[in-house]
């Protein structure tokens, strides 16, 4: 199995940062327009993209106040798992994002634009949480 493994600094509070992505106003202002988001363990986020016929599904398997992780259901996320920690900086101010999507059955050319993929939106994410304005990467 391959995992993608990301981290990045975030001048936003811990509470900013984790509504950006477990609640629908917020994967709506960075990732993706078309996104129907339930909060709470068990409820279901369908992410909607261009030209891809259906939504890709995950559902809420753990959720606290510094800690979202997801299971996909279907598409290309089936049997993976994004997990979302945030952590306190060391004197930088703002939170530490810890992002893993693992569970991919190999480093094949998926994985790998997944990876691009999660390193682009992370620079909308980081965008959206400092400033408060919204701009999703997929309208």
């Amino acid at each position: 199995m391959a995992d993608i493994a990301m981290q990045l600094t975030i001048q936003a509070d811990a509470d900013t940062v984790r509504a950006a992505v477990a609640t629908e106003a917020g994967v709506r202002s960075w990732f993706t327009a078309d996104a129907v988001v339930g909060e709470g363990v068990g409820a279901e986020h369908a992410l909607g993209f261009p030209g891809v016929p259906e939504p890709w599904r995950l559902t809420v398997v753990e959720s606290a106040p510094r800690r979202l992780v997801l299971a996909g259901q279907n598409g290309p996320w089936t049997g993976t798992t994004q997990t979302y920690e945030l952590r306190e900086t060391d004197g930088e101010g703002g939170v530490t994002l810890v992002f893993t999507h693992a569970g991919f059955p190999a480093q094949d050319d998926a994985y790998r634009s997944f990876t691009y993929g999660w390193a682009t939106k992370f620079t909308a994410l980081k965008a959206y949480a400092e400033t408060g304005e919204s701009a999703p990467f997929f309208e």
